[in-house]
Protein backbone atom coordinates (compact mmCIF):
# COMPACT_ATOMS: atom_id res chain seq x y z
CA UNK A 1 0.00 0.00 0.00
CA UNK A 2 3.13 2.23 1.12
CA UNK A 3 4.77 1.79 -2.87
CA UNK A 4 1.16 2.03 -4.18
CA UNK A 5 1.05 5.76 -2.68
CA UNK A 6 4.41 6.82 -2.84
CA UNK A 7 3.93 5.50 -6.61
CA UNK A 8 0.97 7.72 -7.57
CA UNK A 9 1.98 11.28 -5.64
CA UNK A 10 5.17 10.63 -7.73
CA UNK A 11 3.53 10.18 -10.83
CA UNK A 12 1.20 13.17 -10.26
CA UNK A 13 3.63 15.32 -9.30
CA UNK A 14 6.59 14.62 -12.51
CA UNK A 15 3.44 14.72 -14.78
CA UNK A 16 2.37 18.09 -13.55
CA UNK A 17 6.07 19.59 -13.74
CA UNK A 18 6.26 18.43 -17.31
CA UNK A 19 3.25 20.23 -18.83
CA UNK A 20 4.42 24.03 -18.67
CA UNK A 21 1.82 26.12 -19.77
CA UNK A 22 1.43 27.34 -23.45
CA UNK A 23 0.25 30.57 -24.94
CA UNK A 24 -3.07 31.25 -25.56
CA UNK A 25 -3.84 27.98 -23.22
CA UNK A 26 -5.12 27.75 -20.02
CA UNK A 27 -2.97 28.32 -17.26
CA UNK A 28 -3.24 25.88 -14.38
CA UNK A 29 -1.31 24.57 -11.16
CA UNK A 30 -0.86 22.59 -8.10
CA UNK A 31 -0.21 22.54 -4.39
CA UNK A 32 1.48 19.84 -2.45
CA UNK A 33 0.59 20.15 1.00
CA UNK A 34 -0.77 18.79 4.42
CA UNK A 35 1.24 18.59 8.07
CA UNK A 36 3.16 15.37 9.95
CA UNK A 37 1.35 15.38 13.57
CA UNK A 38 2.42 12.71 16.55
CA UNK A 39 -0.29 13.16 19.59
CA UNK A 40 0.44 11.79 23.35
CA UNK A 41 -2.95 11.08 25.26
CA UNK A 42 -2.91 10.36 28.88
CA UNK A 43 -6.70 9.61 30.22
CA UNK A 44 -7.20 8.84 33.92
CA UNK A 45 -10.19 6.29 32.69
CA UNK A 46 -11.27 5.26 29.83
CA UNK A 47 -12.19 7.14 27.00
CA UNK A 48 -13.67 5.76 23.30
CA UNK A 49 -12.18 5.13 21.00
CA UNK A 50 -8.77 6.15 22.57
CA UNK A 51 -6.63 7.64 20.22
CA UNK A 52 -9.81 10.36 19.76
CA UNK A 53 -12.40 11.09 22.04
CA UNK A 54 -16.18 10.44 21.61
CA UNK A 55 -17.39 9.48 25.55
CA UNK A 56 -16.60 7.83 28.56
CA UNK A 57 -16.71 4.46 28.82
CA UNK A 58 -19.03 3.33 31.56
CA UNK A 59 -16.48 1.33 33.93
CA UNK A 60 -17.31 1.79 37.83
CA UNK A 61 -13.60 1.70 38.86
CA UNK A 62 -11.25 4.50 37.08
CA UNK A 63 -8.68 2.97 34.76
CA UNK A 64 -6.05 5.59 33.18
CA UNK A 65 -4.95 4.92 29.52
CA UNK A 66 -2.00 6.51 27.71
CA UNK A 67 -1.79 6.99 23.82
CA UNK A 68 0.67 7.92 21.35
CA UNK A 69 0.03 8.20 17.49
CA UNK A 70 0.65 9.62 14.18
CA UNK A 71 -2.87 8.74 12.70
CA UNK A 72 -3.83 12.18 11.83
CA UNK A 73 -0.82 13.12 9.37
CA UNK A 74 -2.66 14.66 6.69
CA UNK A 75 -1.31 14.99 3.01
CA UNK A 76 -3.16 16.27 -0.19
CA UNK A 77 -3.10 17.81 -3.39
CA UNK A 78 -4.79 21.24 -4.65
CA UNK A 79 -5.66 21.66 -8.17
CA UNK A 80 -6.72 24.89 -10.02
CA UNK A 81 -7.64 25.57 -13.57
CA UNK A 82 -8.27 28.76 -14.70
CA UNK A 83 -9.61 29.49 -18.51
CA UNK A 84 -11.60 32.71 -19.80
CA UNK A 85 -15.27 32.07 -18.41
CA UNK A 86 -14.68 29.20 -16.12
CA UNK A 87 -12.31 28.78 -12.74
CA UNK A 88 -12.12 24.89 -11.91
CA UNK A 89 -10.68 23.34 -8.72
CA UNK A 90 -10.08 20.03 -7.36
CA UNK A 91 -8.59 18.71 -4.29
CA UNK A 92 -7.63 15.25 -2.88
CA UNK A 93 -6.62 14.70 0.56
CA UNK A 94 -6.27 11.71 3.10
CA UNK A 95 -5.06 10.94 6.43
CA UNK A 96 -4.38 7.72 8.08
CA UNK A 97 -7.46 6.70 10.67
CA UNK A 98 -8.38 4.27 7.64
CA UNK A 99 -7.73 1.22 10.48
CA UNK A 100 -5.31 -1.38 10.33
CA UNK A 101 -2.42 -1.35 13.13
CA UNK A 102 -1.45 1.74 15.17
CA UNK A 103 1.74 1.33 13.37
CA UNK A 104 0.78 0.38 10.25
CA UNK A 105 -2.05 2.36 9.89
CA UNK A 106 -4.39 2.29 6.33
CA UNK A 107 -5.31 5.74 4.08
CA UNK A 108 -8.47 7.27 4.69
CA UNK A 109 -10.28 9.38 1.52
CA UNK A 110 -11.29 12.81 3.38
CA UNK A 111 -11.81 14.98 0.81
CA UNK A 112 -12.15 14.08 -3.47
CA UNK A 113 -14.48 16.64 -5.38
CA UNK A 114 -14.15 18.85 -8.25
CA UNK A 115 -15.53 22.44 -8.61
CA UNK A 116 -16.38 24.48 -11.27
CA UNK A 117 -17.08 28.11 -10.53
CA UNK A 118 -18.29 31.05 -13.01
CA UNK A 119 -19.21 34.91 -11.87
CA UNK A 120 -21.18 34.19 -8.41
CA UNK A 121 -21.86 30.67 -8.94
CA UNK A 122 -20.36 27.22 -8.42
CA UNK A 123 -20.66 23.25 -8.30
CA UNK A 124 -19.41 21.00 -6.59
CA UNK A 125 -19.36 16.75 -7.10
CA UNK A 126 -17.41 14.56 -5.32
CA UNK A 127 -16.93 14.40 -1.26
CA UNK A 128 -16.33 16.94 1.08
CA UNK A 129 -18.26 18.70 4.21
CA UNK A 130 -21.61 18.37 4.69
CA UNK A 131 -23.29 21.53 3.86
CA UNK A 132 -24.98 21.51 7.12
CA UNK A 133 -23.22 22.97 10.33
CA UNK A 134 -20.01 24.40 8.43
CA UNK A 135 -17.78 25.40 11.55
CA UNK A 136 -15.48 23.14 13.62
CA UNK A 137 -14.22 24.01 17.12
CA UNK A 138 -10.80 24.20 17.04
CA UNK A 139 -9.15 21.56 18.95
CA UNK A 140 -6.11 19.16 19.60
CA UNK A 141 -7.90 16.56 19.40
CA UNK A 142 -8.82 14.89 15.81
CA UNK A 143 -12.17 14.37 16.55
CA UNK A 144 -13.70 17.82 16.93
CA UNK A 145 -16.81 16.94 19.44
CA UNK A 146 -18.25 14.80 17.41
CA UNK A 147 -20.64 13.08 19.23
CA UNK A 148 -20.47 15.70 22.06
CA UNK A 149 -22.70 18.59 20.23
CA UNK A 150 -21.13 19.04 16.56
CA UNK A 151 -22.84 17.79 13.84
CA UNK A 152 -21.79 17.35 9.55
CA UNK A 153 -18.95 15.03 8.56
CA UNK A 154 -17.52 14.57 5.30
CA UNK A 155 -19.87 12.82 2.59
CA UNK A 156 -20.08 12.10 -1.07
CA UNK A 157 -22.40 15.11 -2.88
CA UNK A 158 -23.23 17.27 -6.21
CA UNK A 159 -23.60 21.21 -4.17
CA UNK A 160 -24.58 24.40 -6.05
CA UNK A 161 -23.08 27.36 -4.48
CA UNK A 162 -24.59 30.98 -4.89
CA UNK A 163 -22.89 34.30 -3.88
CA UNK A 164 -24.11 37.62 -4.23
CA UNK A 165 -22.66 41.11 -2.81
CA UNK A 166 -25.44 42.84 -0.28
CA UNK A 167 -23.96 46.26 -0.22
CA UNK A 168 -20.16 46.89 -0.51
CA UNK A 169 -19.39 44.51 1.60
CA UNK A 170 -21.38 41.86 2.93
CA UNK A 171 -22.60 38.93 1.24
CA UNK A 172 -25.36 36.30 1.32
CA UNK A 173 -24.26 32.80 0.15
CA UNK A 174 -26.86 29.61 -0.75
CA UNK A 175 -25.75 26.27 -0.93
CA UNK A 176 -27.87 23.44 -1.58
CA UNK A 177 -27.51 19.84 -2.22
CA UNK A 178 -27.65 16.12 -2.72
CA UNK A 179 -25.62 14.11 -0.35
CA UNK A 180 -25.08 10.04 -0.06
CA UNK A 181 -27.78 8.73 2.43
CA UNK A 182 -25.65 6.56 4.61
CA UNK A 183 -27.43 5.02 7.37
CA UNK A 184 -27.81 1.91 9.25
CA UNK A 185 -28.26 -1.38 8.62
CA UNK A 186 -31.67 -1.82 10.76
CA UNK A 187 -32.59 -5.01 9.32
CA UNK A 188 -29.87 -7.09 10.25
CA UNK A 189 -32.44 -9.15 12.41
CA UNK A 190 -33.34 -12.91 13.09
CA UNK A 191 -35.53 -13.17 9.80
CA UNK A 192 -33.38 -11.35 7.17
CA UNK A 193 -30.20 -10.42 6.61
CA UNK A 194 -30.11 -7.77 3.29
CA UNK A 195 -26.41 -6.34 4.00
CA UNK A 196 -27.62 -3.23 2.46
CA UNK A 197 -27.21 0.16 3.56
CA UNK A 198 -30.50 1.43 4.43
CA UNK A 199 -30.15 5.22 3.18
CA UNK A 200 -29.12 3.49 0.18
CA UNK A 201 -32.38 0.95 0.11
CA UNK A 202 -34.27 4.25 0.24
CA UNK A 203 -34.15 4.90 -3.01
CA UNK A 204 -33.33 8.38 -2.54
CA UNK A 205 -30.27 11.02 -1.31
CA UNK A 206 -30.76 13.33 1.29
CA UNK A 207 -31.29 16.92 0.71
CA UNK A 208 -29.22 19.78 2.03
CA UNK A 209 -29.42 23.53 2.36
CA UNK A 210 -27.84 26.47 4.16
CA UNK A 211 -28.08 29.90 3.84
CA UNK A 212 -25.76 32.53 5.09
CA UNK A 213 -24.76 36.01 5.48
CA UNK A 214 -21.48 38.00 6.23
CA UNK A 215 -20.72 41.52 6.94
CA UNK A 216 -17.69 43.58 8.66
CA UNK A 217 -17.90 43.72 12.24
CA UNK A 218 -16.56 46.51 13.78
CA UNK A 219 -13.25 48.12 12.31
CA UNK A 220 -11.60 45.10 12.56
CA UNK A 221 -14.00 42.00 13.05
CA UNK A 222 -16.54 40.33 10.96
CA UNK A 223 -19.84 38.52 11.50
CA UNK A 224 -21.15 35.40 9.80
CA UNK A 225 -24.41 34.04 10.22
CA UNK A 226 -25.93 30.83 8.53
CA UNK A 227 -29.35 28.57 8.76
CA UNK A 228 -29.21 25.40 7.19
CA UNK A 229 -31.03 21.93 7.89
CA UNK A 230 -31.22 18.24 6.09
CA UNK A 231 -34.03 15.86 5.53
CA UNK A 232 -33.44 12.19 4.91
CA UNK A 233 -34.93 8.77 5.21
CA UNK A 234 -33.93 5.23 5.77
CA UNK A 235 -35.97 2.08 4.24
CA UNK A 236 -35.72 -1.69 6.06
CA UNK A 237 -37.06 -4.81 6.08
CA UNK A 238 -38.80 -4.90 9.71
CA UNK A 239 -36.14 -7.26 11.50
CA UNK A 240 -38.90 -8.99 13.90
CA UNK A 241 -41.42 -9.76 10.70
CA UNK A 242 -39.36 -9.98 7.79
CA UNK A 243 -42.22 -7.67 5.75
CA UNK A 244 -41.46 -6.85 2.29
CA UNK A 245 -42.71 -3.36 1.87
CA UNK A 246 -40.04 -2.80 4.47
CA UNK A 247 -40.45 0.63 7.20
CA UNK A 248 -39.25 4.15 6.70
CA UNK A 249 -37.59 6.17 9.28
CA UNK A 250 -36.85 9.76 8.79
CA UNK A 251 -33.87 12.10 8.86
CA UNK A 252 -33.84 15.47 9.45
CA UNK A 253 -32.04 18.83 11.06
CA UNK A 254 -32.23 22.47 11.84
CA UNK A 255 -29.15 24.01 12.55
CA UNK A 256 -27.68 27.80 13.59
CA UNK A 257 -24.29 28.53 13.04
CA UNK A 258 -22.32 32.09 13.97
CA UNK A 259 -18.92 33.27 13.84
CA UNK A 260 -18.04 36.81 15.19
CA UNK A 261 -13.86 37.84 14.23
CA UNK A 262 -14.69 40.69 17.30
CA UNK A 263 -10.84 41.99 16.59
CA UNK A 264 -7.55 40.88 15.84
CA UNK A 265 -7.02 38.86 18.94
CA UNK A 266 -10.71 37.78 19.91
CA UNK A 267 -12.99 35.54 18.08
CA UNK A 268 -16.21 33.61 19.21
CA UNK A 269 -17.55 30.66 17.52
CA UNK A 270 -20.78 28.81 17.96
CA UNK A 271 -23.22 25.96 16.62
CA UNK A 272 -26.87 24.47 17.88
CA UNK A 273 -28.74 22.10 16.31
CA UNK A 274 -31.71 20.28 16.62
CA UNK A 275 -33.16 17.28 14.89
CA UNK A 276 -33.99 13.08 13.87
CA UNK A 277 -31.89 10.11 13.54
CA UNK A 278 -28.56 11.82 13.54
CA UNK A 279 -26.01 8.93 14.00
CA UNK A 280 -24.74 9.71 10.11
CA UNK A 281 -24.16 13.43 11.19
CA UNK A 282 -22.38 11.95 14.28
CA UNK A 283 -25.50 13.46 16.31
CA UNK A 284 -27.54 12.13 19.34
CA UNK A 285 -24.35 10.80 20.76
CA UNK A 286 -24.22 7.97 17.48
CA UNK A 287 -27.98 6.90 18.25
CA UNK A 288 -29.73 7.38 15.49
CA UNK A 289 -33.75 5.36 16.21
CA UNK A 290 -34.83 4.21 19.78
CA UNK A 291 -35.54 0.18 20.09
CA UNK A 292 -38.92 0.51 18.38
CA UNK A 293 -37.41 1.44 15.56
CA UNK A 294 -38.54 5.29 15.64
CA UNK A 295 -36.49 8.64 14.92
CA UNK A 296 -34.34 9.59 18.12
CA UNK A 297 -34.54 13.20 18.48
CA UNK A 298 -31.75 15.25 19.78
CA UNK A 299 -30.48 18.81 20.86
CA UNK A 300 -26.87 20.34 21.20
CA UNK A 301 -24.35 22.33 20.56
CA UNK A 302 -21.14 24.06 21.10
CA UNK A 303 -19.25 27.96 21.43
CA UNK A 304 -15.87 28.24 21.47
CA UNK A 305 -13.87 31.79 22.75
CA UNK A 306 -10.41 32.57 20.89
CA UNK A 307 -7.68 34.33 21.66
CA UNK A 308 -4.65 35.23 19.85
CA UNK A 309 -2.29 36.51 22.62
CA UNK A 310 0.43 37.01 20.68
CA UNK A 311 1.55 36.15 16.69
CA UNK A 312 3.23 32.64 18.13
CA UNK A 313 -0.07 32.24 21.00
CA UNK A 314 -3.04 30.66 20.59
CA UNK A 315 -5.31 30.06 22.84
CA UNK A 316 -9.21 28.46 22.72
CA UNK A 317 -11.84 27.32 25.22
CA UNK A 318 -14.77 25.56 24.83
CA UNK A 319 -18.29 23.20 25.50
CA UNK A 320 -20.26 21.04 23.55
CA UNK A 321 -22.92 19.27 24.92
CA UNK A 322 -25.81 16.37 22.90
CA UNK A 323 -28.85 15.81 24.33
CA UNK A 324 -30.55 12.55 22.91
CA UNK A 325 -34.60 13.21 24.24
CA UNK A 326 -35.19 10.15 26.72
CA UNK A 327 -38.94 10.76 26.66
CA UNK A 328 -38.92 9.37 23.01
CA UNK A 329 -36.35 5.96 24.61
CA UNK A 330 -39.37 3.78 23.48
CA UNK A 331 -38.30 -0.35 24.20
CA UNK A 332 -40.59 -3.16 23.58
CA UNK A 333 -42.45 -5.44 26.07
CA UNK A 334 -39.65 -8.27 25.54
CA UNK A 335 -38.03 -8.23 28.92
CA UNK A 336 -34.85 -6.74 27.60
CA UNK A 337 -33.12 -3.71 29.49
CA UNK A 338 -32.01 -1.62 26.38
CA UNK A 339 -28.97 0.94 27.44
CA UNK A 340 -29.26 4.69 26.04
CA UNK A 341 -26.43 7.20 26.25
CA UNK A 342 -28.16 10.04 27.53
CA UNK A 343 -26.22 12.79 27.86
CA UNK A 344 -22.46 13.58 26.72
CA UNK A 345 -20.72 16.80 26.79
CA UNK A 346 -16.81 18.16 26.74
CA UNK A 347 -15.29 21.35 28.08
CA UNK A 348 -12.29 22.18 26.43
CA UNK A 349 -9.15 24.39 26.58
CA UNK A 350 -5.69 24.48 24.40
CA UNK A 351 -2.72 26.49 23.83
CA UNK A 352 -0.68 26.27 20.52
CA UNK A 353 2.33 27.83 20.05
CA UNK A 354 4.10 27.89 16.52
CA UNK A 355 8.05 27.53 17.69
CA UNK A 356 8.96 27.79 13.64
CA UNK A 357 7.53 29.02 10.81
CA UNK A 358 6.21 24.90 10.07
CA UNK A 359 6.24 23.67 13.36
CA UNK A 360 3.88 24.15 16.60
CA UNK A 361 3.51 22.67 20.00
CA UNK A 362 0.04 21.99 21.47
CA UNK A 363 -1.55 20.72 24.76
CA UNK A 364 -5.38 20.30 25.01
CA UNK A 365 -6.82 19.64 28.49
CA UNK A 366 -10.47 18.08 28.81
CA UNK A 367 -13.26 17.28 30.81
CA UNK A 368 -15.90 14.58 30.14
CA UNK A 369 -19.29 13.69 31.43
CA UNK A 370 -21.24 11.05 29.70
CA UNK A 371 -24.54 10.14 31.40
CA UNK A 372 -26.52 6.48 30.42
CA UNK A 373 -29.56 5.49 30.65
CA UNK A 374 -31.44 1.75 30.88
CA UNK A 375 -35.00 1.11 30.21
CA UNK A 376 -36.67 -2.01 30.68
CA UNK A 377 -40.46 -1.81 29.96
CA UNK A 378 -42.55 -1.54 33.00
CA UNK A 379 -39.56 -1.20 35.03
CA UNK A 380 -37.81 1.71 36.67
CA UNK A 381 -35.43 3.66 34.75
CA UNK A 382 -31.51 3.34 36.25
CA UNK A 383 -29.57 5.90 35.70
CA UNK A 384 -25.71 6.57 35.74
CA UNK A 385 -22.86 9.06 35.37
CA UNK A 386 -19.43 8.78 34.04
CA UNK A 387 -16.32 11.58 33.96
CA UNK A 388 -13.06 11.74 32.50
CA UNK A 389 -10.16 13.92 31.86
CA UNK A 390 -7.55 14.06 28.98
CA UNK A 391 -4.36 15.62 28.61
CA UNK A 392 -3.01 15.91 25.03
CA UNK A 393 0.45 17.03 23.68
CA UNK A 394 0.57 17.19 19.97
CA UNK A 395 3.83 17.95 17.56
CA UNK A 396 2.48 19.51 14.07
CA UNK A 397 4.63 20.54 10.92
CA UNK A 398 3.11 21.59 8.54
CA UNK A 399 3.99 20.88 4.79
CA UNK A 400 4.04 24.28 3.06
Amino acid sequence: MKRVIIAVLATVVLASASLPATAGEPTYGFKFGGYVKADAIWDNTRIHPGNYRFWVVPVEEKNGAFYLTANETRLGFDFWWDEEKYKTTAKIEFDFYGGGAENKANPMMRHAYVKVASGNWALLFGQTWDIISPLNPKTVNYSVGWMQGNIGYRRPQMRFTYKMAQGEKSTIKFDAGITRNIGHNLDAGPLIRDGLDDGADSAVPTFQGRLGFGTPFGEEGKLSIGVSGHYGQEKYTDPGTGEIDGLDTKSWSLNGDLAVKINKRFAVLAELFMGENLNQYLGGVGQGVNPVGDPLPSLGGWWMLQFKASPKFLFNFGYCFDNPDDSEWLVPDDGTRYALTDFNSEAFGNMMYSLTGNVSLMCELAFMQTDYLEREFGASDVSSEYDAFRFQFAVKAAIK
